[in-house]
């Protein structure tokens, strides 16, 4: 009984140290704290640990060595670990790039204010070329180009109204084009969106690219982006 007495503080010990370090890992990565480096090496030992903690609190409980209340931790811990797993899960089944664009044979620029804003980017912010555009191609092939029957200050105005809801930070802005950076909430990752409208007869045609500031895989927040202003825009 001593044991299983051990094994359940053991448990609960795991599991809030797991809860702990997944809620607060993105605080403090924006507060410049832990590295993304260190942060990722920590995860992968975490959520083994949570996953643990979960077998050891099922197990306590069905001996009786502990009461209901382990059942609601594991539930809470499994909960918690769910999400840097079902992340890493993701960026598994999808290419490992972080630029996507409407246009990938003539993809929209960045401008020089842009460039400036992704001064300490880790990644340039030129195109990578043929090799990402095949690979968007395969694992987003319904990024396209987006055409409306409208003219471009229209189309402008309603591109304004998406970015403020969006909550984007507008870089700069003209009456064929935006840029504006998206901060992500958990962990404040900068994705930077540049938008290009071009006059067709009486409508336009909209071509938008997002990309990551850092990282190799976006795990697909560029294309999940593009998804949403591409709706919005038509909707």
């Amino acid at each position: 009984m001593q044991i299983m007495r051990w094994l359940t503080n053991l448990a609960y010990l795991m599991a809030i140290a797991c809860i702990l370090t997944i809620l607060l890992s993105g605080p403090l990565y924006k507060m410049g704290w832990w590295s993304l480096g260190s942060i990722f090496q920590i995860l992968r030992f975490t959520v083994p640990m949570g996953l643990a903690a979960i077998v050891l609190l099922l197990i306590c409980r069905f001996t009786g060595a502990a009461g209901n209340r382990s059942v609601l931790m594991a539930v809470a811990v499994g909960l918690i670990a769910y999400m840097p797993l079902s992340s890493a899960m993701t960026a598994r089944k999808l290419p490992y790039i972080h630029d996507i664009s409407t246009d990938t044979v003539n993809p929209p620029e960045f401008s020089a204010s842009m460039i400036e804003a992704r001064a300490e980017a880790s990644n340039p912010p030129e195109y990578a070329g043929q090799e990402v555009a095949t690979q968007q191609a395969d694992a987003y092939p319904d990024i396209q180009p987006i055409t409306l029957a409208f003219p471009p200050a229209e189309v402008m105005s309603r591109i304004n109204g998406i970015a403020a809801d969006a909550g984007w930070e507008i870089v700069s802005s003209s009456e064929l084009g935006m840029e504006a950076t998206d901060t992500t909430f958990w962990f404040g990752f900068k994705d930077d969106v540049v938008i290009r409208l071009q006059p067709q007869g009486s409508g336009t045609r909209v071509d938008i690219r997002s990309k990551s500031r850092i990282g190799r895989s976006d795990i697909g927040k560029n294309a999940a982006r593009i998804r949403a202003f591409t709706q919005a825009l038509q909707g």
